[in-house]
């Protein structure tokens, strides 16, 4: 990030090391040293800031993820078919296989529970009920109480709801499902005190590299599923919870010092820092506390247009998130660990892909480029590629290497989001772009249950390669369509609305 602040002189640097330390604690005058040291360094807050919004979205999706793990030790095996593709394959070798085969016995691992589908459906659903009902209101909360203030008390809680899960699974499965029901709802705050937290920091000329760091969730996918079976292979699913938890607290540390709801609250950032981000951010961002205008943006054509396209990037993220591996395992034949490796792969190109995303629009934003031509030129990465992509897959068939490179490249281009759907709530109003993305993560969050549960009927009497098939025809369908409505009617003005108030 660019930082435009002129170095402090040597005085004003001990002025303002010393300012208030009289009789403070030692280690409090060690900190000061040190954020001192950085600003005398040219590292800007709100690179840290930049930082934070990265680590709140990485330890959001550990609780959301994590339970795709932990459930398979705490439930008994059954037994399963062989999968489509290793049958195909038997065939071509004249091998003989029988039609199925007992799954083995996992290890101990703790207790075990006579879970049959229906109950996991729930446990793994009830994250997203509560997190669909949470979101609509969690960008008006952000605004009013403050960005970091909401985060740093939802994750709180989270970490606490996140260790009640083992004792309310010794109880019953019904406790385990309001664990993780509130654990949803407190995930819901997240990503809309995110956009008002990005609204106050970023200066626009930054705002791709802001919104790049909500790519931490991809990092989370990729190392939550590896670690927390790692930790559940040395010594139980207890500390599968229990790890995440761990990692919550060490977080709620570095953002209780790190973080503030915007410069003017922020306890270390130098006023030439501050003058320099509300200069640059103009009218656009008001500091009043005021009532959403629902009414205006119920009413308005570009925000519909909006949830459309978050709508069909959700779609086709959660095809990735929560049915790839379960293809994987199940029809071309790779084993849990292989499922979740190459499960994860994609989001960890996809983490990669958004970052470079995110500087190449600010890059573009300097060199003069509008805003209308970044946004809409971009949604061929983010919708139109991964949807042809996701189309080509029922071409592929077993050959599992061009397979999982298609998977791949659908998942990593789309990493543009950054640029399309995530950014846009900030372009139509950014004093309420955490209203908006509450709300469209509302509408939008509904596909994480409405596409398990529609690839549910497609495998109901047969889970093979053609049924399948149509889980990536409908979502490839999804992602170009939406995209496409978004091409034509998708709009990047800022509406009247969103600075009304101070008008008056």
């Amino acid at each position: 990030m660019n930082n435009s602040n002129p170095p402090l002189e040597q005085m004003e640097q001990e002025d303002l090391l010393n300012k208030g330390t009289g009789g403070k604690p030692a280690y409090i005058v060690r900190a000061r040293q040190t954020w001192y040291n950085l600003r005398f360094k040219k590292i800007p807050i709100r690179f840290w800031i930049g930082v934070m919004v990265f680590l709140t979205t990485y330890i959001n999706y550990t609780t959301r993820v994590n339970m795709s793990i932990n459930i398979i030790p705490m439930t008994k095996g059954k037994s399963k078919k062989t999968p489509e593709c290793i049958l195909e394959a038997a065939n071509q070798t004249q091998e003989q296989y029988s039609n199925t085969t007992t799954q083995k016995e996992l290890p101990d691992f703790g207790p075990r529970y006579d879970w049959d589908e229906q109950i996991q459906g729930l446990i793994l659903g009830s994250y997203f009920w509560g997190y669909t009902i949470l979101s609509l209101p969690a960008g008006s909360i952000s605004e009013w109480f403050g960005p970091a203030k909401v985060i740093f008390w939802a994750t709180l809680v989270t970490g606490i709801f996140n260790s009640l899960c083992v004792p309310a699974s010794w109880v019953h499965y019904s406790l385990l499902i309001v664990c993780r029901f509130v654990i949803g709802a407190l995930g819901g705050l997240v990503y809309p005190a995110l956009q008002v937290l990005i609204a106050k920091w970023a200066p626009p000329a930054e705002k791709g590299k802001f919104v790049a760091g909500l790519m931490g969730n991809t990092l989370a996918t990729c190392l939550t599923w590896p670690l927390v079976g790692a930790i559940i292979t040395a010594s139980n699913w207890n500390w599968g919870y229990q790890m995440i938890t761990i990692q919550i607290v060490v977080f709620l540390i570095i953002f209780y010092f790190v973080a503030a709801d915007s410069p003017d609250d922020h306890k270390f950032i130098t006023p030439e820092e501050v003058a320099f981000i509300k200069e640059a951010q103009g009218a656009s961002v008001s500091k009043k506390k005021r009532a959403p205008p629902y009414k205006e943006i119920f009413t308005n054509l570009p925000f519909w247009i909006l949830n459309i396209l978050h709508f069909g990037n959700l779609w086709g993220l959660y095809v990735q998130l929560q049915s790839v591996p379960k293809f994987m395992a199940e029809v071309v034949g790779f084993s849990l660990k292989e499922s979740g490796f190459y499960g994860a792969l994609p989001h960890l190109m996809r983490m990669f892909f958004g970052t470079a995303y995110g500087a190449i629009g600010d890059h573009l934003k300097k060199k003069g480029v509008s805003a209308k031509v970044i946004r809409k030129s971009f949604i061929l990465g983010s919708h139109i590629i991964p949807g042809v992509l996701m189309f080509s897959i029922c071409l592929i068939g077993c050959d599992w290497m061009p397979l999982l490179a298609l998977l791949t490249f659908s998942m990593a281009i789309n990493g543009a989001a950054v640029l399309t759907n995530l950014q846009n709530p900030q372009d139509l109003a950014p004093n309420f772009a955490g209203t908006i993305f509450g709300i469209i993560s509302c509408i939008g969050g509904t596909t994480g249950f409405l596409v398990p549960a529609i690839t549910g009927i497609f495998i109901k009497d047969h889970n093979g390669m053609k049924e399948w098939s149509y889980t990536f025809i409908l979502g490839g369908g999804v992602y170009i369509v939406t995209g496409i409505i978004f091409i034509l009617f998708g709009s990047v003005e800022e509406q009247s609305w969103n600075r009304a108030a101070d008008e008056q």
